[in-house]
């Protein structure tokens, strides 16, 4: 299923939801090489992680899905050392996350990520958290660009073709498309701090969801009321501003989302849906 979206098939069926939402492994991650796929059994929610209401944000589950990719990436002994000895890295491209009734502190998780494809220069994980019975309460699907000191996109190293060889699969990255709807007129607009601020000198795709969700919290808070929502990030630039300003616009029960820096510059564009419980049960 591709990834690609547009206002026409922005949606996602409900049995496409209960698939995700599936215990055990994902499609695409059965179609790798075990090498290719890592579980973790040994996280749990921490309390900073959590919002007044006691749940997990769904900024935590990309903070989770960070480490679980670098502890991966170490036992596949591709460490940050190693990258960093060829001049390259990692960024987030765009990010599609699906999340159900996350849980409060301490609770007990199994993290798995998988490497379920490569295309040109970028690569994508498939991320999931799981409750100890099993449950799916997260599931992202998580494009990467390899990216050079400079920040500019690079092919990868010779060493890693043939890992990419191994892998054998490819992929349709996650576009947010364009709006033809004229923006809202009102802008929140947010200070960056010094801790939205990553290694590599970015605004971490984890904070930039907490930007989102605090634009979401003056504008529609009843999205992050929603149990189960669908979250699809497209990060299209950096910025070396102090402040961003976040559009929100209404559409069908969840919003749409873009970000500016004082230039105008578009820095981010996304959409957030609640997704209903499915009728046909499942999960």
């Amino acid at each position: 299923m591709s990834d690609a979206i547009d206002d026409q098939t922005i949606g996602a069926t409900d049995l496409e939801i209960e698939a995700r939402l599936a215990p055990g492994e994902a499609p695409d991650e059965r179609l790798v090489p075990a090498r290719a796929r890592f579980r973790d059994a040994s996280r749990h929610v921490r309390f900073d992680e959590c919002d007044r209401n006691g749940r997990m944000r769904a900024a935590g589950v990309l903070r989770h899905a960070q480490d679980l990719a670098w502890l991966h990436s170490d036992r596949l002994e591709f460490s940050r050392e190693w990258y960093a000895a060829r001049g390259v890295g990692w960024v987030v491209r765009a990010i599609d996350l699906l999340v159900d009734d996350l849980p409060g502190p301490s609770t007990p998780l199994v993290g798995t990520t998988a490497l379920v494809g490569f295309r040109h220069v970028m690569a994508r994980r498939r991320t999931r958290l799981f409750l100890a019975n099993g449950r799916v309460v997260a599931d992202a699907a998580i494009d990467w660009v390899m990216v050079d000191a400079e920040g500019r996109p690079v092919r990868f190293p010779k060493e890693f073709e043939a890992f990419v060889d191994e892998v054998g699969e490819s992929f349709a990255p996650t576009k947010i498309p364009t709006s033809d709807h004229v923006e809202s007129n009102e802008r929140i607009e947010i200070p960056l701090r010094n801790s939205d601020i990553d290694p590599l000198g970015h605004v971490n795709n984890a904070a930039w969801l907490e930007l989102v969700e605090e634009a979401l919290s003056s504008t529609a808070p009843g999205i992050l009321a929603t149990p189960r929502r669908r979250i699809r990030l497209e990060y299209l630039g950096i910025t070396a501003a102090s402040i961003v300003a976040i559009n929100v616009q209404p559409r069908d029960g969840g919003a749409r989302i873009t970000a500016f820096d004082p230039a105008g510059t578009q820095l981010l564009r996304g959409i957030i849906d609640p997704v209903p419980h499915s009728r046909h049960g499942g999960n």
